[in-house]
């Protein structure tokens, strides 16, 4: 099998089981209780997309270590809740993860101009699934060595595991190393992970028993670990992108550079808007416009 093989991914799985182990030695009620505040992270806009994106993966990675590293023995009401209050932090990071994402795969790609000859062949990607056959049976795989491999986890539950919920397409070779597609694979796994953490109401005691508990957090540490591998891949490709001055014009901006360019564009285009008989702009107008909006939430 291919994922057997796959070094990057392999790497990835073993240094978060690794982060995983290491951390559930240190676990107890008081510590898990103190969660670290992430609102000033999310908010910030004084950095790049790329930097804040990657700022956000490391803050994703830490969060889910420290959320599902825990010891089941000695986990009390009161880790519950803190595991609720973890949860909602981590939903909301990749909520704005999900909305960086949104803008590099639109307004971005369109700011520096790069070829568009695959945007249609894209969005169908995305209309269907992006994640490969082969994509899944590395999940698959990856899972099964979080399992095996991961302390906190039941060895017995490998048995009866099996990762069913996400659909799959057929990978078209010649796209592998396009950034839109990488990024379109990324914001599914995204969703994926999303639908695995649910809102606070929702996580019950029931979540930490066996086998619910090894089934579900192996889903979401291989989620993980392949957006992780996804997003080494995209990071390559940003730094080629270097090479070409209008895109590294656009990478190094910082968002609120970026909000008042896109704000200061909107108002010229409202203000021809409204001198003109016919709106022959309005079809630009509404792009602009959704762009921004996609930029504010950056």
């Amino acid at each position: 099998m291919r994922v057997a093989a796959d070094k990057k991914n392999f790497s990835l799985n073993k240094a978060l089981i690794e982060d995983l182990n290491s951390s559930l030695k240190n676990f107890s009620n008081k510590r898990y209780s103190r969660i670290e505040k992430i609102d000033g992270m999310l908010i910030r806009r004084d950095i790049s997309v790329e930097k804040k994106k990657k700022i956000l993966i490391g803050a994703l990675h830490e969060s889910v270590v420290a959320a599902f590293s825990i010891d089941k023995k000695k986990f009390t009401k009161r880790s519950l809740d803190s595991l609720r209050d973890r949860l909602h932090s981590i939903r909301k990071l990749i909520d704005k993860l999900r909305s960086i994402n949104h803008y590099l795969e639109t307004a971005f790609l369109e700011d520096i101009m790069l070829p568009k000859a695959n945007a249609g062949k894209s969005q169908k990607l995305r209309r269907e699934s992006i994640v490969a056959r082969d994509e899944l049976e590395a999940l698959e795989y990856g899972a099964y060595k979080m399992i095996e491999h991961a302390v906190m986890l039941d060895k017995t539950a490998l048995k009866e595991y099996k990762l069913k919920e996400i659909s799959t397409a057929r990978k078209e070779t010649g796209e592998a190393e396009s950034l839109k597609i990488i990024l379109s694979r990324e914001s599914s796994i995204m969703e994926h992970l999303e639908a695995k953490l649910p809102p606070r109401k929702a996580v019950s005691a029931a979540f930490v028993k066996e086998p619910i508990f090894t089934h579900w957090v192996a889903r979401i540490f291989a989620l993980l670990s392949y957006l992780e591998e996804l997003y080494s891949k995209e990071a390559k490709i940003f730094n080629k992108l270097k090479n070409n001055n209008a895109a590294r014009r656009g990478i190094s901006k910082k968002i609120m550079q970026i909000i008042k360019e896109k704000s200061k564009l909107l108002r010229i285009m409202e203000e021809k808007s409204i001198s003109m008989k016919k709106l022959r702009i309005d079809n630009n107008f509404r792009k602009e416009l959704r762009n921004f909006t996609t930029v504010i939430n950056i």
